[in-house]
């Protein structure tokens, strides 16, 4: 999942903000807004619900951005920043890529844990964050492309065609971004699920 905050789309949508520093106290409600989307969504956010509830003047806000889905728009970057720092796999000349195959679903999972129902169902919905999330499902399939493109050529995997393996993945990832499977399970077991799906099938273990 490379990172985000240049990329091209979004900046044409103009939903990032100039990057200024934040002050102490921007910070603290940068993160203080981080957890509490994290546990409660984000669906109901607004500028003024926001200086209610955190005891803090709009223009104190308003450093975050300008308007509601900047400031919206940057919190989720840096999320997914994060989230991209801690699932990118390390490849190196003893690298397993059957191991690494799983170890990217299964980071995936771990990264979102502190995700709530509530969390993946907005970032499905809304659309600023939809967008985001989206840019971020095809960074995710890049390294999946890469992973299958090399386990193939190290002879670890054998697939009859790595685009159609590849497309694939990349229908189930959107569908699972999209809430498809939020009535049997949770976003972040449904990566993990699909991981050791394509990578071992229906075979015993």
């Amino acid at each position: 999942m490379s990172p985000i905050f240049d990329n091209p789309y979004i900046n044409k949508r103009n939903l990032m903000p100039t990057k200024k520093p934040l002050t102490p106290r921007q910070r603290e409600l940068f993160n203080a807004l981080l957890n509490d989307f994290l546990s409660e969504g984000f669906e109901s956010f607004t500028i003024d619900n926001a200086s209610k509830r955190y005891r803090c003047s709009k223009s104190t806000i308003y450093g975050l951005g300008t308007t509601r889905d900047e400031i919206l728009a940057r919190i989720l970057v840096s999320y997914f920043k994060e989230i991209s720092r801690r699932t990118t796999p390390e490849i190196t000349s003893r690298t397993s890529f059957e191991k690494a195959f799983i170890d990217y679903f299964d980071n995936i999972k771990e990264a979102l844990s502190a995700a709530s129902p509530k969390f993946m169902q907005d970032l499905a919905s809304d659309p600023v964050a939809r967008d985001i999330y989206g840019i971020n499902t095809k960074a995710a399939i890049e390294i999946i492309h890469s992973l299958l493109e090399r386990g193939v050529a190290s002879g670890e995997f054998q697939i009859t065609s790595i685009s159609f393996t590849s497309r694939l993945i990349q229908q189930a990832m959107d569908d699972i971004q999209q809430g498809t499977y939020l009535d049997v399970l949770e976003t972040k077991e449904a990566y993990a699920s699909l991981g050791q799906l394509i990578l071992t099938g229906l075979k015993k273990p």
